[in-house]
């Protein structure tokens, strides 16, 4: 059976064979709170009347609807990009077998990220992007997680300057939560979130990735760790109407963590910069910038081709064995590069952690028994 393989919708509809033969390599890069972009290199040359390829086909043009999914042996389909052609790059030489374009695809966040205004819209931040999703056409449905509604009525509206995905980002950051829009189960179905990390505890379904041992299905896991990034926010606020101040200062022990112990080195005390509490509860203000601070620990590395069975995707947990005990253990996809060949399959990934595992002098249940 083939390890991988990967089928392609155009407008809608499933690319035919003599479609499908015209493309060579494809890669797709998914990132948090940024667009996913596919590129998709389809080889040109020049007929016998002079025409060259890409003139005429209609779905090699601007604005085509590209859906690539991704299947490994006999698991359920993933699809990793469903939008519009947007840029199309031209290389052509003389020499034969050197010509080809690039098709540039994004998701459906380019529709949001066209037009600039200035719009009030009413509400906290999760109903302000559940508005902002209803204007686009493209969006057929919505995944959002609630956000605290502003502590002052003042800021209860929210002036849209610049384009809708620029405002759903400035929001998300404030709350630290995630604004981007993700393929649907179907075509051209996609789906406009706003959501806050995943639980922990939430299980993906993801293999896990094994750097040594028989079950190693990695290259490589090379890692960053911030000494004294972790950080508590304070910050206080004045009420003219009440005549009154507001003290406060995150709570670390609220922050869901992905190992046993929080990250390496000591907290440091930090004060949020003027401006960053008026449109959130001040309790809300410097809790977000503290869980941002807590990603003290960053790597990256590449999955082994025909070996490891999951396709990665953002926004989920997967574990990492047969590194050192302190990291070893669940880390947060922040990043991922998708390459496929005419005969191959491969990911790059990078992942965020914001806490260390027990350490080796405790024991290690979730390492098995075949890494050493």
């Amino acid at each position: 059976m083939t390890f991988a393989r990967y089928r392609l919708y155009i407008n809608g509809t499933a690319a035919t064979n003599d479609q499908l033969s015209r493309f060579e390599d494809i890669n797709i890069d998914q990132e948090m709170d940024k667009a996913c972009y596919g590129r998709f290199d389809v080889p040109v040359c020049v007929r016998t009347k002079g025409v060259w390829d890409g003139e005429t086909e209609t779905f090699l043009q601007g604005m085509t609807r590209i859906r690539l999914e991704v299947q490994i042996r006999s698991a359920a389909w993933t699809p990793l990009i469903d939008g519009p052609i947007v840029n199309i790059e031209s290389a052509m030489y003389s020499q034969p077998g050197q010509s080809k374009l690039t098709l540039v695809v994004s998701d459906d966040s380019f529709f949001l990220h066209r037009d600039e205004n200035v719009t009030p819209l009413q509400g906290s931040d999760d109903k302000v992007a559940r508005q902002i999703y209803q204007q686009a056409p493209q969006i057929a449905s919505m995944d959002i997680d609630p956000a605290p509604a502003p502590s002052n009525p003042v800021f209860k509206s929210t002036v849209i300057r610049g384009t809708q995905m620029e405002c759903l980002r400035r929001l998300a950051k404030r709350q630290h939560m995630h604004a981007y829009v993700a393929c649907g189960d179907s075509q051209g179905k996609s789906i406009g979130c706003f959501k806050l990390d995943p639980d922990p505890k939430k299980d993906f379904g993801l293999a896990p990735m094994i750097l040594l041992g028989q079950g190693a299905n990695i290259f490589s896991f090379e890692s960053d760790q911030t000494v004294g990034q972790r950080a508590k926010f304070k910050s206080a606020q004045v009420d003219l109407k009440k005549r009154s101040t507001e003290n406060r200062t995150a709570d670390l022990g609220d922050i869901r963590l992905q190992g046993e112990e929080p990250g390496p080195g000591p907290e440091i005390l930090r004060l949020l910069k003027p401006g960053q509490t008026d449109a959130l509860t001040l309790a809300r203000a410097v809790q977000a910038a503290s869980e941002r601070s807590a990603y003290a620990l960053k790597a990256h590395g590449e999955v082994m081709k025909e070996t490891y069975t999951s396709v990665l995707q953002p926004y989920q947990y997967v574990s990492v064995l047969g590194i050192n005990g302190a990291l070893s253990g669940l880390w947060l996809i922040e990043q991922v590069t998708h390459t496929l060949t005419r005969n191959s399959y491969g990911q790059k990934f990078r992942v965020i952690r914001n806490a260390e595992s027990a350490g080796t002098n405790s024991p290690p249940p979730q390492v098995p028994a075949e890494v050493h």
